[in-house]
């Protein structure tokens, strides 16, 4: 398994919206596959914020995906933020997670953050056994919330 920035593989532009759609749909009511796909196109960078990257298998499958992004709390000031961290779910408990948020915690510190930000409401464990902190718990569009942090 190996990591790439999404901007290596834009073939797989498509899936990882399809991915984010159906997962985080829910807290963008209104946001269209299409707008949703528009928004993945932009994190096709490398040495700027956002940066989309993707999980691969041996065979060049995409199996995962992660972002560091500017903004992902509508009216929270902090930033930058790890977001849409997702594996397939017959993927899960290989470390392909773990390997996505070292890899944007690596790319973040490469462009000069010294702390990072994410919120979860499904794996706060996950998050908490790679040294981030919980910092608060909040009600974020209808869903319960942790916010965490990491020191870089």
């Amino acid at each position: 398994m190996r990591v790439v920035p999404l901007v290596e593989r834009p073939d797989l532009v498509e899936q990882v919206s399809v991915w984010g759609f159906a997962e985080w749909g829910h807290l963008n009511p209104g946001q269209t596959l299409e707008e949703r796909t528009a928004r993945i196109r932009g994190k096709m960078n490398v040495d700027r914020v956002p940066i989309a990257f993707v999980a691969l298998d041996e065979e060049g499958r995409i199996v995962g995906t992660a972002s560091l992004i500017f903004d992902d709390l509508e009216g929270d000031p902090r930033n930058p933020w790890l977001a849409s961290v997702f594996v397939r779910p017959e993927h899960r408990k290989k470390g392909i997670a773990s390997a996505l948020v070292r890899t944007v915690e690596d790319a973040a510190r490469r462009l000069g953050y010294s702390r990072l930000y994410l919120f979860t409401s499904s794996a706060p464990a996950l998050y908490a056994g790679l040294g981030w902190q919980a910092l608060e718990q909040r009600v974020y569009r209808g869903e319960h919330i942790q916010v965490m942090d990491k020191s870089l």
